[in-house]
């Protein structure tokens, strides 16, 4: 239709097209089965020869098998039979049944003499009606299949239309991305199947010609049947292979002496699949179905126990419509959840409820993994803060068990330290050098404060953590620490910048005292608020704050590092200069009773 080549020339066109496709293929394959049925008569005695091989072999088994049981037992029950007493009465019954025999002869004579055998007539009408119903059976259903496919294609338009029509105008722009999804996803998985499988099939092909052009035996036969046949028969999944492997393994048992054919067909078809299962069909369509392996397989199975073979051919397409569906209708949600390969879990969720049943080691493993892929920074932004503002949700709803509260705070202490000595690790292996700014950031202190409890604690220690893996020189303080005691620690130890860390739900109001009194205190202190997964906007929060124009927001630790960052630029250049001496030098002057002070 692209080449406006007209509807009905473009049917014509793709229907002669498949139709010469399946009957090239179909005549192929007739013509193997005969000259594979024409040499069975001089497979003839090899085969026989095998039999009895294997028959003699089994024979012998069983004897010894037996002969050894026997004298298991006789050894077991300590007597001799020759010796028994029941050996010399035995005969007598024998001879009285020898005789019994020929007492009844005449009457089973007489009972069989009643049976008589009545052949069917031959008749013509008969045998046509018979094995034309055979015949015509799958030749209708063909035929039938054809109609069908030539209607939909020639009213294509008018289907999706109406299909359009049936989910109405409110819906129209979803049902439209539904049908484009489930089409997108049906027609890349069979282009892809069939690539993949006409490739395996070759690949049978060539595998048994060179197995038997290798062995001293001669050729492996017909192997153009085999290869097609591996081809068509993998469209049925889990089993066609199996089903397409079986026929060729045979012959190669029975008609070559050499069990190295044998085992050489065998390696080649379990290599084949083993290869093309876990790498060839994941690379090419595992993502495109959208279908998780455990629901490929449960579709499988309820498709074929419904339709039987045909289910099973259909259960991957079919079940991808129910994926689509369950994606676009908020009603059948429960399809994509069950069957998509979405991810079930959020990674903070996953990892906050392992930490409610108390598998420490379980989110160990989650985080570790999301370490190596996306990097320390991203595993506190996107896992551990969200997971702690979940458990501090719960803990002010009451929801939270104390024992629990207990020990997710622990386990995320233990799990920062954790993490952080993992990167050490493996940075140290990486052997960077340091960045030449950083070879005057530990003159410098950056002091992370948390505005209350535990959870902004925890915080500001992985942003010390980070701050620290960067070469900057940084002290996380207790939240048992009183408001006075940390302003005490910051002129201590001579901070140059202060972030207070502040978790929902509560943070607000705890970081608008806490900036408070540190800025009567230290009027030029450069300070910085983190309002962690906080969905307010910047501005709106430096309002809420109220504390001073200086003062700067983040909401996540990735924001925290590039704003001290550019904080801490301006004391670097004095050291670069050596206008300043910040190392040496206390950064704020002031008495104790809370006087403001300022920047030498």
């Amino acid at each position: 239709r692209r080449f406006r080549l007209g509807r009905f020339l473009s049917i014509v066109l793709v229907m002669g097209a498949v139709l010469s496709v399946l009957g090239t293929i179909t005549w192929v394959m007739e013509h193997q089965f005969v000259e594979v049925v024409g040499e069975l008569p001089s497979y003839h005695n090899n085969i026989q020869d095998k039999l009895r091989r294997i028959r003699g072999a089994a024979q012998n088994r069983i004897t010894k098998t037996a002969t050894e049981v026997e004298a298991a037992f006789r050894i077991g029950a300590g007597t001799n039979p020759a010796s028994h007493p029941a050996a010399s009465a035995a005969p007598a019954p024998a001879a009285e049944a020898r005789d019994r025999p020929a007492a009844t002869a005449p009457a089973t004579e007489q009972s069989t003499s009643l049976i008589r055998q009545y052949l069917d007539p031959w008749s013509l009408p008969r045998i046509i009606g018979q094995y034309s119903g055979q015949v015509l059976s799958p030749l209708a259903t063909m035929g039938l299949i054809l109609v069908f496919v030539i209607f939909i294609l020639a009213n294509r338009k008018d289907l999706r239309n109406r299909i359009l029509r049936l989910a109405g105008d409110s819906r129209l722009h979803v049902t439209t991305e539904a049908l484009d999804d489930a089409a997108t996803r049906i027609i890349h998985y069979l282009l892809m199947q069939s690539a993949v499988n006409a490739v395996y099939g070759s690949c049978v092909g060539m595998g048994l010609w060179i197995i038997g052009a290798y062995s001293a035996e001669g050729r492996f036969p017909n192997v153009l049947l085999w290869g097609m046949l591996a081809m068509l028969l993998r469209f049925l999944p889990y089993l066609g292979v199996w089903i397409a492997a079986a026929l060729p393994l045979v012959l190669s048992l029975v008609l070559f002496n050499s069990a190295g054919i044998f085992f050489a067909a065998i390696c080649l078809f379990v290599g084949l699949e083993v290869v093309t299962s876990n790498f060839v069909e994941p690379w090419l369509y595992g993502a495109s179905t959208g279908m998780s392996a455990v629901a490929v397989l449960a579709s499988a199975v309820f498709w074929t126990w419904l339709w039987g073979p045909l289910g099973l051919l259909l259960s991957t397409p079919l079940t991808v419509c129910l994926v689509v569906v369950g994606k676009y209708v908020p009603q059948m949600r429960f399809l994509a959840v069950l069957l998509g390969d979405e991810q079930a879990l959020e990674p903070s969720v996953h990892m906050y409820q392992r930490l409610l049943s108390l598998d420490q080691e379980e989110a160990s493993e989650l985080l570790h993994k999301y370490r190596k892929e996306h990097g320390l920074r991203r595993v506190y932004d996107e896992v551990m803060i969200p997971a702690l503002v979940m458990a501090e949700k719960d803990r002010r709803s009451g929801t939270l068990e104390p024992a629990s509260e207990i020990f997710i705070w622990l386990a995320m202490r233990d799990l920062v330290e954790e993490l952080g000595d993992a990167q050490k690790e493996e940075d140290a292996a990486a052997k960077e050098p340091p960045a030449p700014a950083a070879a005057h950031e530990s003159d410098v202190t950056v002091l992370c404060l948390p505005a209350q409890g535990e959870t902004d604690e925890i915080v500001g220690l992985m942003l010390a953590q980070l701050l620290e893996l960067k070469g900057q020189r940084t002290m996380a303080v207790s939240e048992k620490s009183l408001a006075s005691e940390m302003l005490d620690l910051i002129q201590a130890q001579k901070a140059a910048v202060v972030c207070l860390s502040a978790l929902p739900p509560a943070a607000l109001a705890h970081a608008r005292y806490l900036c408070k009194r540190l800025f009567m205190r230290f009027t030029d202190l450069p300070v910085l608020v983190g309002l962690w997964t906080s969905k307010t906007d910047r501005n709106t929060l430096l309002d809420r704050l109220s504390c001073n124009k200086r003062l700067r927001v983040v909401t996540d630790l990735a924001g925290a590092l590039n704003e001290i960052h550019e904080m801490i630029q301006p004391l670097l250049l004095q050291l670069a200069r050596g206008n300043a001496d910040v190392a040496s030098a206390a950064p704020f002057r002031g008495d104790d009773a809370g006087d403001q002070v300022s920047r030498p």
